[in-house]
């Protein structure tokens, strides 16, 4: 039997690259066989999937949750089920207008149940998955911080950078912050904004940076901003995100100005790291403590990366991965 199947949203997806292809070298080095899939995407490629996967003791599923009779195939082979979930996938996200849905709660709860080892991005997320099943291990979505240079304080380009890096989906959080934008931006005409994504918008008075995210420039443009953003509204499903873009601020050494929303809690320490912010008032205030401090912005950068680095890193986390693999 070979060892490890893992199916993933997609070579590209965020997710994917964090929760699983970042691990693969390091199964590899334990002489771990793995191999990895997208979804099959029409009934005969899953016919072609289980045939493949009789020859395997265990299969990965990322996040998607299967349908019964795929769980049910899955059984009667005998083969192992471990479920990795970063996102409350059993609730709507605001987005799509938000609230619980049945639908996915019960195909949530059947996944979990059906499921050996299930592997929950963060304590929010396992609290959902423990009605169902108790064998559940919490990894942090974590970051190569060796990837990352921390941030050259020494250099002094004369503008202040406020800055947001994420998808599509997420850009409405950033977008109700315009007016605290603009109020900053008629304050001081030193700061712009950058939005590192693939969509963007534009304020009134705000000078807005457009920059398309590309992988290979990910590390500098993140070093091109000086405080970095990461709005959630307070909601059953953005309490499940793992903060991904909050961890790349502070892997390169930048303070963050947050809302004190699930995950986030736990990261940022108040002052330390970063600020929370929960109403326009608050954005505007903290933004404009850091704007006005750079020293500060070094201090909270430098214990940002600290965080990053014993917590939330690749280092830190491969072994707990590597135990839940090895466990099953």
């Amino acid at each position: 039997m070979k060892d490890v199947y893992f199916l993933i949203q997609g070579w590209d997806h965020p997710a994917s690259r964090y929760r699983v292809l970042q691990y693969i070298p390091y199964l590899k080095a334990s002489h771990i066989e793995a191999k990895v899939a997208l979804f099959p995407d029409s009934f005969i490629k899953w016919m072609k999937l289980f045939s493949e996967l009789k020859e395997y003791h265990i299969v990965f599923v990322q996040k998607k949750r299967l349908w019964h009779w795929q769980l049910w195939y899955l059984r009667r082979k005998h083969i192992t089920i471990i479920y990795d979930f970063d996102d409350a996938v059993m609730f709507k996200s605001p987005v799509d207008g938000g609230g619980r849905s049945f639908k996915r709660q019960r195909t949530f709860a059947r996944m979990v149940r059906y499921s050996n080892q299930v592997i929950a991005g963060n304590q929010y997320l396992k609290s959902q998955a423990l009605p169902y099943n108790k064998n559940i291990t919490i990894i942090p979505t974590a970051i190569d911080t060796s990837r990352y240079t921390i941030k050259d304080y020494r250099r002094s380009k004369g503008r202040v950078t406020i800055g947001w890096i994420g998808s599509r989906s997420s850009l409405p959080f950033l977008k109700e912050l315009t007016p605290a934008f603009d109020q900053l931006a008629s304050q001081d005409n030193s700061l712009e904004l950058k939005i590192i994504c693939n969509d963007f918008f534009e304020c009134t008075k705000m000078p807005v940076i457009k920059k398309r995210w590309i992988l290979e420039d990910e590390n500098s443009d993140l070093q091109d901003i000086d405080i970095g953003l990461a709005p959630l509204p307070n909601h059953e499903w953005t309490k499940g995100k793992c903060a991904t873009k909050l961890l790349q601020y502070l892997s390169v050494g930048v303070p963050v100005v947050c809302s004190p929303v699930g995950v986030h809690n736990e990261i940022i320490k108040e002052g330390v790291n970063g600020f929370f912010a929960a109403s326009l008032q608050e954005w505007t205030e903290k933004i404009t403590i850091l704007l006005r401090d750079k020293t500060l912005r070094e201090r909270m950068g430098f214990e940002g990366r600290k965080t990053a680095d014993s917590s939330y890193s690749l280092k830190a986390n491969t072994p707990i991965f590597m135990k839940a693999i090895k466990g099953i």
